[in-house]
């Protein structure tokens, strides 16, 4: 059932995955954890590799997936500032919700490298810039739910920037400025009405104040590696 925070995981960043999946398409998933959007990537490509830092949640999405499991997928335990890859030879990275995982320069500079000329970055996350959600995060720090790191490295417009001068060629969604008023108030008016409100104050309002956004970055083939 579709919720206005899971609204963008399945109207936005899942149709893409859908949108540039082709029959031989090499695909990465980094900061994969114990597969929470791993789903639509199984169902929509044959060669995957799923990277995360943490072997429990490899061996989790395993169990979880395991009706999907063939040949064709693997498994590696890595950090994903230091990708066991070479160079220039997946044509989707995916990741969804995992870039405050790493240092953000890193990160950007690994998938970048391993994607293959024409290569797409595919992810979803949290956008860090309006107070509100900025605060909420906060707390749940306090509560013990979120690391230090993570709420120092989590996205921003900056972030966001620097993605658009390495990549050039990058599309962007924003979406859910107003969520934290208008999830509430779906329970009383109902999802799709409170869709229509989100949907039109997220084009009205100004990016920065956006609860999620979702990228996607192609690699120009004529681009060298910074």
């Amino acid at each position: 059932k579709l919720s206005l925070i899971s609204a963008p995981y399945f109207e936005i960043y899942f149709k893409c995955l859908f949108r540039n999946s082709k029959k031989n398409s090499k695909l990465l998933e980094i900061c994969c954890g114990e597969g929470q959007c791993s789903e639509p990537i199984l169902k929509n490509y044959n060669d995957i590799t799923f990277a995360d830092i943490s072997k429990n949640s490899l061996e989790v999405l395993k169990n979880k997936y395991s009706f999907y499991l063939r040949k064709s997928i693997k498994f590696n335990e890595c950090n994903m500032e230091i990708l066991p890859f070479d160079n220039n030879i997946f044509d989707i990275v995916a990741c969804a919700g995992g870039l405050s995982y790493g240092n953000n320069k890193l990160v950007l500079d690994e998938i970048y490298r391993v994607l293959k000329p024409n290569g797409i970055f595919i992810c979803i996350d949290s956008l860090n810039d309006n107070p509100i959600y900025k605060i909420n995060r906060l707390l749940h720090y306090l509560r013990g739910n979120r690391t230090k790191s993570t709420l120092k490295r989590m996205p921003n417009m900056k972030l966001i920037e620097d993605y658009k001068l390495k990549f050039r060629s990058i599309k962007i969604n924003y979406s859910g400025a107003l969520i934290w008023l208008l999830y509430p108030l779906s329970k009383i008016i109902g999802y799709q009405k409170a869709k229509t409100l989100s949907d039109f104050f997220d084009n009205l309002l100004p990016k920065w104040m956006s609860f999620k956004f979702i990228m996607e970055a192609k690699k120009c083939p004529d681009q060298n590696i910074n």
